[in-house]
């Protein structure tokens, strides 16, 4: 029992007032050490969070953390965006291009007629959040985030390759731009590919018809690194040996990537396997496993992944797939 502070008379548990003096008891409480709410001294869990005082804790439910921070004022809600979007365009200018030439880019979208395009959609977005926010609250943010994030996306591809060719290093293809929604099974793969990778622009040797395809070359990119399954789509080969044998190089079917680099072991990615794509100055990790070609290409191969990344193709039937098993 505990005992009165008045008169130290026994105190009956869940007891309000003291049955000998009348004096009101006042609940002893305690700090949760992950929330900082209070809770009565005898509870095993916190009535807030529901961290376990003696040590073990109930899954307390996380919080979503919104990638794109807003406070949801009206008055002030383009505003933000309006920031939000610089941020995004220095971390693309950091990840495709030259962290140094940031200032040019702010100064390019200033002079570009591509400020008065952003202006209505900045509009549009913030009206948009706003409107999810009123119906759904914090529920209601991680819908918020894919829809600035696409946006965004989709702003930043067009600013880049229509206002800045001159800033970036590597002519990127306008071709592009038409992928901004692009979805798995919905697109014609083969169409994208050649639209992100602009082939015709590379220097490197590309094989597409692979049955005139010399049958050396052919079986030394098999048994090198493409280890295509039987009901994969390959759309091209791409040699990049010094000797020009076919034993190094890369390939992307319709649910991956092959490939193997100088010196290096052979390497495969599904689509919906990737998990990170990350660009270095003269090369590319994909799941952190090393990849070059060329500037050029790494680039748009850089691009094209981080749009298939999670991609999950229909797989083709066996009549309409190419069998590489040499």
């Amino acid at each position: 029992m505990h005992l009165c502070p008045n008169c130290a008379a026994d105190i009956i548990p869940g007891s309000k007032f003291c049955n000998r003096c009348g004096d009101k008891i006042t609940e002893r409480t305690k700090a949760c050490p992950a929330c900082q709410e209070e809770s009565p001294l005898a509870s095993v869990f916190c009535h807030h969070c529901g961290f376990h005082f003696e040590g073990k804790k109930r899954s307390p439910e996380r919080r979503y953390e919104p990638v794109f921070y807003l406070d949801y004022d009206p008055d002030t809600l383009t505003e933000q965006v309006k920031a939000l979007f610089f941020r995004s365009l220095r971390r693309r200018v950091e990840e495709e291009h030259n962290p140094e030439k940031y200032s040019d880019y702010v100064e390019r979208f200033y002079q570009s007629r591509f400020r008065e395009i952003y202006e209505l959609r900045a509009e549009q977005i913030a009206e948009d959040a706003l409107i999810q926010w009123e119906r759904f609250g914090t529920e209601g943010l991680p819908e918020i985030d894919l829809r600035i994030g696409r946006s965004f996306e989709g702003l930043l591809d067009f600013f880049i390759i229509q206002y800045c060719p001159d800033l970036n290093g590597v002519l990127l293809p306008p071709a592009i731009l038409k992928y901004e929604k692009a979805q798995p099974g919905k697109i014609d793969l083969a169409c994208m590919i050649s639209d992100f990778l602009d082939f015709g622009r590379e220097q490197e040797v590309f094989y597409f018809d692979f049955i005139s395809m010399k049958s050396e070359l052919l079986s030394n990119a098999c048994k090198s690194f493409l280890f295509a399954e039987r009901q994969e789509k390959v759309f091209f080969i791409c040699d990049l040996s010094l000797k020009g044998t076919c034993k190094e190089g890369f390939s992307l079917t319709d649910q991956g990537i092959f490939w193997r680099a100088p010196f290096d072991r052979a390497r495969s990615c599904k689509f919906k396997d990737i998990k990170e794509i990350k660009r270095q100055k003269d090369w590319i990790t994909i799941n952190g496993h090393f990849f070059t070609a060329n500037p050029s290409l790494n680039l748009k191969l850089f691009k094209l992944l981080k749009k298939l990344k999670g991609w999950d193709q229909p797989i083709l039937r066996a009549k309409e797939a190419v069998d590489f098993q040499v």
